[in-house]
């Protein structure tokens, strides 16, 4: 199917079709200008669109116009003059203008602590609104098995009594496991006392042109796209330049894989979604995985407009965004989705995520306990609840081959119960000769 046989063409001559899937479908225009774009605006509203949304992203141009059940969107970026215009039957909408919402509890930014006893990785960041509902990034890994019931009492706790937890928007960077194996058994098994209002994405096509995903990250986007068609929220299909809003949230979406588009992306977190939310004059920048690319992408698109409060360290910070990147975001508190293990390991080696804490009033790591920061931001207000989880250092080793030292185990131990995790566990420090009683570790904290 080829949407654009039925709208007035923005050049003569067939640029070439990308199916973006969700009966979506993109061009690509080199070269273009300005007045270009405003001759073929004013022919396409003769032909019977309207206009639904223009929007000026630090200089970047972005529309959405509407005729019958076909939506088209046009993202003009003069820093290398090219245009990508999507066509999209019966796409559903986000909220362009700013609703009044009820302000019944404090604004609150939340990177959780995901269960780090078998994996290193996973991501999970909540926002919740000023009406108790709650804005919601991708959830865990699969090897986090118990993370849809975590995240279930963290919004429960949060939600009074006698009322639905109300997820006002679902935010899926992208479809790795660790950021949306969770989010299938949530809507399996948590459910009953939860209301989901949309789904916000842009997931990478499989007919992206020139890759060959592996099967895990095919099957994994494929299960996604029919656990979702059976949901009735709306599934809502993101493009950069849009600005629109969640509650008291205003979100602009500032890069999907549409803007690599057709650049080949060799690393498939680069075509995580890149957002910016905006609460209480607080401004959070949340990257997902991107990497290399779409660094090179975002620094071109906007430049020192990139400014935030808060950053979300990308790829759990491992390799991901350039150090001029997190020099143009300059955000005051840096949150890392990892555990302690992997940034104690990584952090001398990555300049850019070191150039991030540099620039920095504070960091936090979320092995270490959920990070909370109450809107808007004010330095040295962020706190760090309780930690929940601890290594399982013999499943660890069995899955990924990863040792630890008798004296690095106890390391983390001691760190663990610092950071108010309980006595309760079943995992127990370790000395020379293998783990050691709880009691003993008891009179060794004395």
């Amino acid at each position: 199917m080829n949407l654009f046989n039925s709208i007035v063409p923005f050049r003569a001559g067939d640029a070439p079709v990308y199916d973006c899937r969700e009966n979506c479908y993109l061009r690509f225009y080199e070269n273009v200008t300005e007045s270009e774009i405003n001759v073929w605006l004013t022919e396409i509203e003769a032909d019977g669109f309207s206009k639904l949304f223009t929007n000026n992203l630090y200089g970047n141009l972005f529309y959405t116009l509407k005729k019958d059940n076909l939506t088209l969107t046009a993202f003009y970026t003069p820093c290398d003059a090219s245009l990508r215009v999507t066509a999209q039957k019966n796409a559903v909408l986000p909220r362009f203008e700013k609703p009044l919402t009820e302000k019944l509890c404090e604004t609150a930014f939340y990177c959780f602590e995901n269960d780090h006893s078998m994996i290193d990785c996973g991501m999970c960041l909540l926002i919740q609104c000023s009406d108790y509902s709650f804005f919601v990034v991708d959830s865990g890994h699969y090897f986090q098995v118990n993370d849809n019931d975590r995240i279930h009492k963290f919004m429960r706790e949060r939600t009074p009594s006698g009322q639905k937890i109300v997820i006002s928007g679902w935010l899926i960077t992208h479809a790795h496991s660790d950021h949306i194996s969770k989010l299938f058994d949530f809507l399996r098994y948590n459910c009953d006392d939860v209301i989901i209002e949309g789904f916000y994405s842009n997931l990478l096509s499989e007919n992206y042109p020139g890759e060959d995903w592996n099967m895990e990250e095919l099957l994994l986007a494929k299960k996604l796209f029919n656990t979702l068609d059976k949901h009735p929220a709306d599934k809502i299909k993101l493009h950069s330049g849009q600005r629109f809003y969640i509650r008291n949230l205003e979100i602009d979406v500032l890069l999907t894989h549409e803007d690599i588009y057709p650049q080949r992306i060799t690393d498939f977190n680069d075509c995580s979604c890149v957002v910016t939310v905006k609460a209480e004059n607080t401004k959070i920048f949340i990257p997902g995985d991107a990497s290399s690319l779409a660094s090179v992408k975002l620094e071109n698109l906007y430049g020192e407009n990139l400014k935030c409060d808060i950053a979300q360290i990308s790829h759990h910070g491992h390799s991901g965004l350039s150090a001029r990147l997190y020099e143009m975001l300059g955000a005051e508190v840096a949150v890392f989705p990892v555990t302690r293990i992997k940034f104690d390991e990584e952090h001398p080696v990555q300049e850019a995520n070191r150039r991030a804490v540099e620039l920095a009033n504070e960091y936090f790591i979320s092995s270490d306990g959920t990070v909370k920061i109450s809107l808007p931001y004010q330095k040295g207000s962020a706190v760090q609840l309780p930690d929940e989880s601890f290594e399982d250092f013999e499943k660890i080793k069995r899955l990924w081959g990863y040792t630890y030292t008798p004296e690095r185990k106890n390391e983390l131990w001691e760190l663990f119960i610092k950071n108010g995790g309980s006595l309760n566990e079943t995992f127990l420090p370790c000395d020379k000769e293998g783990f050691i009683e709880t009691t003993k570790w008891l009179e060794y904290l004395k």
